[in-house]
């Protein structure tokens, strides 16, 4: 029996992959994306993303307008103003967000937007009815004579594609065929982060300087904690259908992790490896025992710092071990490529992962139409998207290890020269 035939597959229904999807729908390519999960519960979807320039850029171009403009109704609203802090509570100055940038990264952070990963999907998903197929664990692609491809999954399908793409994240099964030698590392570092909600901030008495501003907590001694806040506007939800309104799909997830319709604030501190404890002790605390472990760090820090961590709901506390990539040099163009972290994987310091996804959807759009209306021939489309792409992302790549290098060692830094 023939496999069916798209002009485009994309395996993964990320960021990266469903604007890319709404793109080329957009100008009229056959499109068809192939999503393991019906719901995204993975940690960091619980989280907002911060969007910047890039990547709104890319989803004016990509989303129908009636899409763009939910988008913008239904983003959340961040602080806009920072503030530094030392352990006691006592203001050192206005720069809490200063990660570091690397040379050829442009740093457009203040013009950023706030969006619950959760809207961002519903928004993305908004339209593509047929298009995304859930259930769908890619396995293994082959090339055919002509160029084209076919993808095989696990339940035994195939399609057949003229242009096959690896959005499928960090641990791309694509990339691992397409591009074997492309790594990444595990940094050595761990980041422990943790929300509440601002009406439990409201109950809790948490100070309006950890609520209201981007706050950076800078210790004399030890690593230091970011701290902010997302507020929702749930009267703009009711206007767009589904968007913005409470997932259905995590209703079985405990807690409010998952519950996007719910103003928070969160916070994020990052530790070098061994330093809270061993990987494998880690692995076996709760979210609770996770709080009291950063405590017993932290404990002679102020209380106001200390009740926003101590009141934090156990359900939305976890800790992650920081990977980034590896360098990787071009490849032999073929009508398989990479999008997002399939690719380029970061570590979030600089908040570059999702938008960098989001752009290379951008780059990769208009060249594939070009190559549809015969501007130019498809592989040559597909190597112009390429070289930019892995030159952005390399450049976003270094820029993020840059700033985690920055904040990481600035604690070990402060840490020493406290004891000696």
């Amino acid at each position: 029996m023939a496999s069916e035939h798209v002009e485009v597959a994309i395996v993964g229904g990320g960021p990266g992959g469903l604007t890319l999807a709404q793109g080329l729908k957009k100008n009229g390519i056959g499109v068809a994306v192939f999503e393991k999960d019906r719901a995204r519960t993975d940690y960091v979807q619980g989280f907002r993303l911060r969007i910047r320039q890039r990547g709104i850029d890319s989803l004016i171009a990509n989303l129908p307008p009636e899409l763009y403009e939910a988008f913008v109704a239904t983003l959340g609203q961040a602080p806009d103003r920072n503030i530094l802090l030392d352990e006691n509570f006592e203001t050192l100055g206005e720069d809490a967000w200063g990660g570091g940038n690397a040379q050829g990264e442009v740093d457009d952070t203040h013009i950023e937007k706030s969006v619950s990963r959760i809207t961002l999907r519903q928004v993305l998903l908004s339209g593509l009815d047929g298009v995304v197929r859930h259930g769908k664990v890619f396995s293994r692609y082959e090339e055919q004579p002509d160029g084209s491809v076919t993808a095989h999954f696990e339940d035994g399908s195939t399609i057949h594609a003229d242009v096959l793409v690896g959005a499928d994240g960090a641990r791309s099964r694509v990339r691992q065929q397409l591009v074997p030698q492309a790594r990444s590392f595990d940094t050595g570092v761990r980041r422990l982060a943790g929300k509440m909600t601002l009406h439990a901030a409201a109950l809790h008495q948490i100070s309006p300087l950890l609520l209201d501003y981007n706050a950076g907590i800078r210790p004399t001694e030890g690593h230091g904690l970011m701290v902010t806040s997302h507020r929702v506007n749930v009267e703009a939800y009711r206007r767009y259908g589904l968007i913005g309104l409470d997932d259905d799909t995590h209703k079985d997830v405990a807690g409010f992790h998952f519950n996007n319709t719910t103003s928070y604030v969160w916070w994020n501190t990052a530790y070098e490896k061994d330093e809270l404890a061993t990987d494998d002790a880690l692995a076996r605390l709760s979210g609770a025992e996770l709080l009291d472990l950063l405590i017993s760090k932290i404990g002679h820090w102020h209380k106001d710092i200390l009740n926003l961590i101590r009141y934090t709901d156990p359900s939305t506390v976890a800790l992650l071990h920081v990977h980034s990539s590896e360098p990787v040099d071009p490849w032999p163009t073929k009508r398989v490529t990479l999008l997002g972290d399939a690719i380029h994987a970061m570590t979030y310091f600089r908040a570059l992962g999702g938008n960098t996804a989001i752009y290379d959807a951008g780059l990769l759009v208009p060249e594939l139409v070009a190559a549809r209306r015969g501007d130019k021939p498809l592989l040559e489309a597909l190597s112009d998207y390429e070289a930019r792409m892995l030159e952005h992302g390399a450049n976003a790549v270094r820029s993020s290890l840059t700033a985690m290098q920055k904040n990481v060692l600035s604690g070990r830094r402060r840490q020493k020269e406290a004891a000696e």
